[in-house]
């Protein structure tokens, strides 16, 4: 008699380096996913080098540890993308039981988000250290269209980051300025002032006026701090790249700052 044993869909065109390990474990430890979440499944698309993870929740054993885990069906299913690993792309899938919330985990992110809270976490570091959506795309493998839908919720106040958790060295470095610029430190409370319309500035440029402009609109409906901090150093960055041209401005700004 002939006996047929199906191969795991984790196994399935994965890399051999990787395919002698038990997939589900592998990525339950890469993923630190915590009881009762678990790995449910996970296929491997070796040409376009991207993992698909499905997890959900397994119910509990009985007293005395016997019988097979029972996975718990039913709910709504999300997904997200997630942080690479060894230059594969990684989406997340994830089955919620009826009546419970959503995951906290940094696999998992917001409801109607593209990306886990992990990569939600990234995206915000490169962008507040001035990257730009193109440079954004290209470091993190990113499509276009998902990060616009990203950064519009982020700009309408229709997302917050600090439920992600902190992220080890996750906080850009100040930006740097030139030894002669005359532009107040980043921690100077007069940016705040002006990116909330409490100290009034005679503008000239056109560029600034319109910058000052969708901030205040923006930053009038976001109340996540991280995010609000993310539009600061926009402004700030915006003084230290066209000193030369905002004479003016400074002019007025300067003896505001503390």
């Amino acid at each position: 008699m002939r006996i047929f044993r199906t191969r795991s869909p984790c196994r399935e065109r994965f890399p051999r380096e990787v395919s002698m390990v038990d997939g589900l474990a592998l990525w339950k430890q890469l993923l630190q996913v915590q009881e009762p979440w678990v790995v449910q499944a996970c296929r491997a698309d070796e040409f376009n080098r991207s993992m698909t993870v499905w997890i959900g929740v397994e119910a509990p054993r009985s007293w005395f540890g016997l019988g097979r885990p029972r996975v718990v069906e039913g709910g709504a299913e999300a997904s997200w993308r997630h942080t690479g690993f060894g230059g594969w792309r990684v989406q997340v899938h994830v089955r919620v039981p009826a009546g419970s919330e959503m995951p906290r985990y940094p696999w998992a992110g917001e409801a109607g988000m593209p990306f886990t809270r992990a990569l939600d976490r990234q995206i915000l570091s490169l962008l507040n250290e001035g990257v730009g959506m193109n440079g954004v795309c290209s470091i993190l493998d990113l499509p276009m269209t998902e990060l616009w839908r990203y950064r519009y919720a982020l700009d309408r106040g229709r997302h917050a980051v600090n439920g992600a958790g902190p992220v080890s060295g996750s906080e850009p470095a100040p930006l740097p300025t030139a030894a002669a610029s005359r532009v107040p430190d980043l921690d100077d409370p007069v940016w705040q002032r002006l990116m909330d319309g409490t100290l009034p500035l005679d503008v000239r440029v056109l560029g600034l006026q319109l910058l000052l402009s969708r901030t205040r609109s923006q930053v009038a409906m976001i109340a996540d701090e991280e995010v609000r901090r993310m539009k600061l150093r926009d402004l700030h960055r915006y003084f230290v790249k066209n000193e030369r041209m905002l004479v003016h401005e400074l002019r007025q700004l300067l003896p505001e700052a503390a």
